[in-house]
């Protein structure tokens, strides 16, 4: 009996065994799978916003550039106005050109031919013989004609040259200025689409493609796809609806490709399975020894167990059993009536021992990973102070404490060119490494869209309507961001539901900023951040923090309370502190001497910024 009952307790465990593993790699390859679409997904999303950013900056740099050349070609006219002997004087025209800071002047007579200018192999150029220059013929008759053209490919190395003309006013005909945009031409080179695709990678080994709506490839990592088509690539398969998804199978192996159309152009990632499976595979190995493992422990145990006939024996095994499931590990089984219950007796014991080494370990190693998982978090923070000693426009100091051993408060400064001083501070909903792993995806995303150069109302709606895209957990972040003109003390600000901060005026008194409540980022699509503006004068001090200051407990679960922070900051004994750090070290002071020792219950995080003017 006791062999039929073990071999059938084989066949089941392996039955089970294997059901369970297949449904296990079915599951764990389906999630690999739709990862790695979001990944590749998100990419292209990256590759769209960075077309259509290079869009802008090109559109941007060519109207200034324009504006700019038809200016010095309207202050040409005039002078030649003021002064008509110009025509046909080479040396005054020269040395207007090199004022002007151009490379070529003309000037036409009221038959559209080329009298008088700085390049004198053009003398008696026909304008009308040649499409570009036709042009501006129309500035003949028309005195308000004015016509910048796009810049064309000059000379034997294909240098860009742009033509700017404007109408005559001393005379018909029309004046002409020559010039190389540089600052356009390097524009034009950077946003150019071939360049793209190579900044971009998916994963380790993946990659992207730019293809024109035509089907023509015009950008890739592998130059060889240049120019080629897009069926080449997908080896025939037809690219259907705006977006998709399919598996390529080639020489070189397997590889996920997702696309996406955007305007004229298709997106395309890849990423070969070897990397998308990567984690499933070492999951599956693992998973596998695991319940190799588990199966011989749980035979062994269930075979001993048929060898027990003695009922008094069984139930003084289960009470001990019972104690040590309800966690108390000191609980010994101690069963010797016979030599079975003695072996199964010292098991158990032994089991319990390697289990509390193994809970002690765990929980080592734990705090181990929390410890080192504080430390990476402080050090995005800046944390190195002065934090711009060679400058004495304005004095900053900020200071954190997480109420565990992460936390999900955050604050960051920065410098946007010369003069623009970007400051932030901020409170992730929630507790421990959900809150810091938020924080840190918060903090990345809103210095990345300030360093863009857009407002910081501008900031906020972008990184609100990112951090809503695929916040399943529901998480949020209060936050205030402030940007400080450190010439003219203009400080622009836009709050999204955090407390507002306070000014402690140089000439004496502090009061609250008056700020606009504003939704939380990762609250709702599409909110419109209201954007605000105060001056601040020399001496003036901003003073930002989160709750964990205001909401700080003492023995009695009394808060210390904004209106507590609002008189401490007028306190006689802060008027001697006159730096940034002195404000921050005295309220903390102020917070931990209130608390009296009770456990902190949130992140205490505060920055100070002195402006000096």
């Amino acid at each position: 009996m006791r062999k039929t009952f073990i071999t059938w307790l084989l066949v089941f465990m392996t039955i089970a065994f294997v059901c369970a593993f297949l449904v296990s790699y079915y599951i764990q390859s389906g999630q690999a799978h739709r990862n790695a679409e979001q990944l590749i997904y998100l990419k292209i999303t990256d590759v769209i916003e960075q077309i259509s950013i290079n869009n802008k900056n090109l559109t941007d740099i060519r109207q200034e550039s324009d504006a700019n050349a038809l200016a010095k070609a309207r202050a040409f006219a005039v002078l030649l106005e003021i002064n008509p002997a110009l025509v046909g004087d080479y040396a005054e025209l020269e040395r207007i050109r090199i004022l002007l800071d151009v490379d070529e002047l003309h000037i036409s007579d009221g038959q559209g031919i080329l009298i008088s200018g700085t390049v004198k192999d053009y003398y008696g150029y026909d304008f009308a013989s040649d499409k570009q220059s036709a042009a501006f013929l129309p500035a003949i008759i028309n005195k308000q004609f004015e016509l910048a053209q796009d810049p064309q490919p000059k000379g034997i190395n294909g240098e860009m040259f742009q033509y700017v003309g404007v109408a005559r006013k001393d005379a018909d005909g029309f004046v002409q200025i020559g010039y190389k945009p540089e600052k356009l031409a390097n524009a034009m080179k950077v946003a150019s689409i071939e360049n793209l695709a190579p900044g971009f990678r998916v994963g380790n080994s993946g990659s992207v493609l730019i293809v024109l709506e035509s089907g023509v490839i015009v950008s890739a990592v592998d130059k060889n796809y240049l120019g080629k088509t897009v069926d080449e690539y997908c080896n025939g398969y037809e690219l259907k609806g705006n977006s998709g998804s399919f598996i390529k199978k080639s020489s070189d192996g397997e590889s996920l490709i997702a696309y996406k159309k955007a305007g004229e152009y298709i997106i395309i990632g890849n990423l070969p399975s070897d990397e998308m499976y990567l984690s499933r595979n070492s999951t599956t190995t693992a998973l596998i020894m695991f319940n190799i493992l588990l199966f011989v422990v749980i035979f062994f145990l269930v075979a001993r167990l048929v060898q027990l006939v003695v009922i008094d024996g069984i139930f003084k095994v289960n009470k001990s059993l019972a104690e040590i499931t309800k966690g108390n590990l000191d609980e010994k089984v101690e069963v010797n009536t016979s030599e079975e219950f003695q072996s199964l007796s010292t098991g158990i014991n032994g089991m319990v021992e390697a289990l509390k080494e193994a809970i002690k370990e765990a929980a080592a190693r734990i705090d181990d990973e929390l410890s080192f998982a504080r430390a990476i978090q402080l050090s995005t923070l800046p944390c190195h102070f002065p934090a711009f000693p060679n400058r004495a426009d304005f004095d900053i100091f900020a200071d954190m404490h997480p109420a565990r051993e992460v936390g999900g408060d955050f604050y960051d400064f920065f410098l946007i060119g010369e003069n623009k001083l970007a400051v932030i501070i901020a409170d992730v909903s929630g507790k421990g490494i959900p809150a810091a792993l938020f924080m840190m995806i918060s903090k990345t995303l809103i210095k990345d869209l300030a360093l863009t150069g857009i407002t910081p109302a501008e900031v906020f709606t972008k990184a609100n309507n990112s951090l809503c895209e695929n916040n399943d957990t529901m998480m949020f972040v209060t936050a205030f961001m402030g940007l400080l003109d450190c010439k003219s003390g203009k400080l622009s600000y836009v709050n999204a539901g955090h407390n507002p901060p306070l000014i402690k005026k140089a000439a004496g008194g502090t009061e609250r900023l008056p700020v606009k409540p504003g939704l939380v980022l990762a609250g709702m699509e599409d909110f419109k951040y209201v954007e605000q503006e105060i001056i601040l004068a020399p001496g003036d001090v901003l003073f930002m923090y989160t709750d964990g200051v205001t909401e700080a407990c003492n023995q009695a679960l009394e808060l210390y309370s904004d209106n507590r922070l609002l008189d401490e900051l007028n306190s006689d004994a802060l008027e001697a502190r006159s730096t940034a750090a002195d404000i921050i070290e005295y309220v903390l002071q102020t917070v931990m001497n209130f608390a009296d020792g009770a456990e902190q219950a949130d992140d205490i995080t505060m920055l100070a910024l002195e402006y000096k003017g």
